[in-house]
């Protein structure tokens, strides 16, 4: 952990040499994150509710899944572009060096411009949160966002990491990424009994981004459910993530060398 937050300290005075840069890009990203949120109140305003969930719902819905994809996006861009090493053969230089290849990944170029989509996620959770006050106690609710975003966080990075292990096998992973994470998380921004049957299993289960959100809102809002879908999103992350690190594992014994 203490070389850990050396390599995260060291990536973080590396990128705030430019902090301009650092600066435009992150109200950039906030920006057009903003744009996305937009269109969707656009619709919600013309419609009133979406399968009875009102715009500040849909709101609270929409802003855990943009903290959670974009804390991934800042903590893990590495892993994000990691089909780069298996093209490039960079992965060989992990690999010789005494420390787990997964902590230089994750400790390499963080992507401080994502805190941008962070800021705009809580932004969209602070409006929503106080157009909710005026209806319902939300102790319960604000008491429980920092489980349900670790938990998001959690989710979105073990959906990333079997993403990025595939490589061992494909060398590339662009594509998949539409379908593990592009898609989940932009259909993660609304209620899911909006889908059919046969996608509500697969965000219940292969691609777990129900639990990200929709689950313990279902209780926290008074849509249904227990206070047991308040431990299902830690369990399923926990679960999730578990078997996500086996599967990196096994997939870096398949890796083969570029020779490069």
């Amino acid at each position: 952990m203490k070389l850990y937050i050396k390599l995260i300290s060291a990536s973080i005075r590396s990128r705030m040499q430019y902090k301009m840069n650092f600066i435009f890009s992150m109200v950039s990203y906030g920006v057009i994150m903003m744009i996305d949120f937009v269109l969707i109140a656009a619709i919600l305003n013309r419609f009133d509710q979406i399968k009875g969930w009102n715009i500040y719902e849909v709101g609270v819905l929409y802003a855990i899944s943009s903290i959670s994809l974009s804390l991934y996006r800042t903590m893990a861009p590495e892993i994000h572009e990691f089909e780069k090493y298996m093209i490039e053969g960079e992965f060989d230089n992990l690999l010789i060096r005494p420390v787990s290849p997964l902590v230089l990944l994750l400790s390499k170029n963080l992507d401080l411009s994502r805190i941008g989509g962070v800021l705009q996620g809580l932004l969209i959770l602070c409006l929503s949160l106080y157009g909710l006050s005026k209806e319902q106690q939300l102790v319960f609710l604000i008491a429980y966002l920092p489980v349900i975003l670790v938990c998001g966080w959690l989710i979105s990075f073990s959906l990333a990491l079997f993403t990025a292990t595939i490589a061992f096998w494909t060398q590339r992973i662009k594509d998949f990424q539409t379908f593990t994470l592009y898609a989940p998380f932009n259909a993660a921004n609304y209620p899911m009994n909006i889908y059919p049957g046969w996608l509500k299993i697969i965000f219940f289960t292969v691609i777990p981004v129900a639990f990200m959100n929709y689950v313990p809102m279902l209780y926290l809002l008074h849509k249904g459910g227990n206070l047991y879908f308040l431990l299902l999103p830690a369990a399923v992350a926990g679960l999730f993530f578990c078997a996500s690190l086996k599967f990196w594992h096994y997939g870096i014994k398949f890796y083969h060398s570029t020779g490069t």
